[in-house]
């Protein structure tokens, strides 16, 4: 953690920046590193012993902060994404700071896919479609198993499992997605060090 005091958030500080976003309509310019240092503030308060009427107060500041960055976050992306339906999705990307890019760029890259698919199949070209449904074909994704499985035939002909409880697998994407969706199985997202 930082001992940096430039490096915390108020909750009167995050509370100005949430309130003048709500208050006007278009994306504002907030400092690049708004969640960074919301996430080191937090995270110093929640490493730290207190006593008892201390940590209460506390815990009140995690809350409030924690209710503050999510409604930003929510506000913020509203505005990003609304505002980006009808013109250019890179239309704010200079007030966005880098958590909202890495969010907003699925959303830039389907926009980029959408318009490729209509392009080839508008130009007549279905060799090019059907590399990239192999490509989707190929996709899979890391699960964790939260119930036994028998074993069974994935969309790729090949036999998945038996699975026990808390068993990692790597399965194509329609297969993972349906366990995880029946609640067999949670997604395993990658995580940053």
């Amino acid at each position: 953690m930082s001992d940096n005091m430039e490096d915390y958030f108020t909750v009167e500080m995050a509370y100005n920046i949430l309130l003048k976003e709500c208050q006007i309509s278009s994306l504002q310019e907030i400092p690049y590193d708004t969640y960074q240092r919301l996430a080191i503030t937090i995270g110093n308060l929640k490493s730290k012993e207190y006593e008892i009427i201390e940590k209460k107060i506390v815990q009140k500041v995690i809350e409030n902060l924690s209710i503050i960055s999510n409604l930003l976050l929510q506000t913020r992306m509203e505005k990003i994404i609304i505002g980006n339906v009808s013109s250019n999705l890179e239309m704010n990307y200079s007030k966005m700071t880098d958590e909202e890019k890495y969010i907003i760029d699925e959303e830039i890259q389907s926009k980029r896919k959408r318009t490729q698919i209509i392009t080839l199949i508008t130009n007549g070209q279905p060799k090019i479609l059907e590399k990239i449904t192999d490509i989707i074909k190929q996709k899979k994704l890391l699960i964790k198993f939260i119930k036994p499985m028998e074993q069974f035939v994935g969309v790729d002909m090949y036999k998945y499992g038996p699975f026990c409880v808390d068993d990692i697998a790597n399965l194509p994407f329609e297969n993972a997605l349906s366990l995880v969706n029946s609640k067999m199985a949670t997604e395993i997202f990658p995580i940053f060090d």
